[in-house]
């Protein structure tokens, strides 16, 4: 394949580039993560980027391999994010999967040109036995991690001229998903049979999880409880846990799991998503102090109003999307999401829009709909 034309996309963003938009868009997020009512509760939108039709196009496997590829096909996403005139920030981040962290224990992902890296081998459990915290230090050092650095550097490098797009932290799960890669399925009955097994595969992810997500946001330059992650900026959060795999477990088992669940975040504060149906863990999450922002890869499994009332209770923010019936128009989906609201605040959202919605349209409704919902005078940002 022949040389991407990087350099053309980054001028291409740098022109689409406003500050003042973006600086409002920090400021309302910010805003509805820490307890102050904004001018408008920040919306993500995407625009169109018609050109990229005509430029060439990179497989999975090609931008695995490839942090120029990588990059190039990223900023496209960056591109469209500036053309949406919404709330979200451009970003990027080397995308090396979900194995990411599990390369550090010595397993190696499978990677395809038409999906996601993906981990089938896992390590023995006498293996796992073996390995001390210590075994992963220097942990810039261990498995995708010298690579990571790599790529990073060379992020920086082309993004010197467009600095408003920000790197953020690769995918690092959390550490129950990352005990499930390592260990496999025999991670569920261990603990029954073997609690001092899970307790120390346990031991070991945390120690993983908060030793290179520490060493990455030093290496990008954020500090440890704030950052940037897909489109938003976190004002009291630093890292992401993922927790697929956490939310097959009973209530009864997560409590096991919790002690290191917490103390992997408390570090830092935290974006929490999971996908699937995690509703019987909720409130272990709302209770948990060191949460701040909270995802659902399958919001439609939850009763929107109830969910969201729960949320803002515990002082927390939602990030996503809400599910929108089919012919149901822009307005009555958007003042079905702002009713369980009381006041502007504890939402970052994600719309579903239809075709021929263009963003100006969306961004005058989103807004004017507030202005009639909340019409108590404010000062505005």
């Amino acid at each position: 394949m022949e040389k991407v034309p990087l350099d053309e996309l980054i001028e291409m963003i740098e022109k689409e580039n406003d500050e003042k938009r973006q600086a409002l868009a920090i400021k309302r997020q910010e805003a509805v993560q820490n307890n102050i009512e904004p001018d408008y509760i920040p919306i993500v939108l995407y625009g169109k980027a018609p050109e990229i039709e005509k430029f060439p196009s990179c497989d999975m496997k090609q931008q695995f391999y490839d942090p120029e590829k990588m990059l190039y096909t990223q900023l496209w996403g960056c591109l469209s994010v500036l053309r949406g005139k919404g709330d979200n920030i451009p970003c990027v981040r080397v995308n090396f999967g979900t194995g990411f962290l599990a390369t550090i224990f010595g397993l190696k992902q499978e990677i395809f040109p038409d999906k996601m890296p993906w981990l089938k081998e896992h390590l023995d459990k006498n293996e796992i036995l073996k390995l001390k915290a210590e075994d992963f230090e220097p942990v810039e050092k261990k498995g995708l991690m010298p690579d990571w650095i790599r790529y990073t550097e060379f992020y920086k490098k082309k993004l010197e001229d467009i600095p408003f797009v920000k790197i953020y932290l690769s995918d690092t799960q959390g550490v129950f998903d990352l005990a499930h890669l390592i260990a496999g399925d025999r991670i569920f009955t261990e603990f029954f049979d073997d609690e001092k097994f899970v307790e120390h595969i346990l031991t070991l992810t945390t120690y993983v999880y908060v030793s290179a997500s520490s060493f990455m946001k030093g290496f990008i330059g954020e500090p440890l409880s704030q950052g940037f992650h897909s489109g938003i900026f976190m004002a009291s959060a630093g890292v992401r846990t993922c927790d697929d795999t956490t939310t097959l477990l009973s209530p009864e088992l997560f409590k096991k799991v919790y002690p290191y669940f917490e103390k992997s975040i408390s570090k830092f504060g935290a974006f929490l998503h999971f996908c699937g149906s995690g509703s019987h863990l909720m409130e272990f999450f709302l209770q948990c102090p060191y949460i701040k922002i909270i995802n659902f890869g399958n919001p439609e499994r939850f009763d929107w109003k109830d969910t969201m009332k729960a949320i803002a209770q515990s002082g927390k923010t939602y990030f996503g999307t809400v599910k929108r019936f089919e012919k149901e128009s822009l307005s009555d989906y958007f003042m079905r999401v702002l009713e369980p609201l009381e006041r502007k605040g504890n939402l970052i959202f994600v719309p579903q829009i239809f075709a021929g919605e263009e963003p100006e349209q969306v961004i005058e409704i989103w807004h004017s709909l507030q202005d009639k919902k909340f019409s108590r005078k404010k000062e505005r940002l």
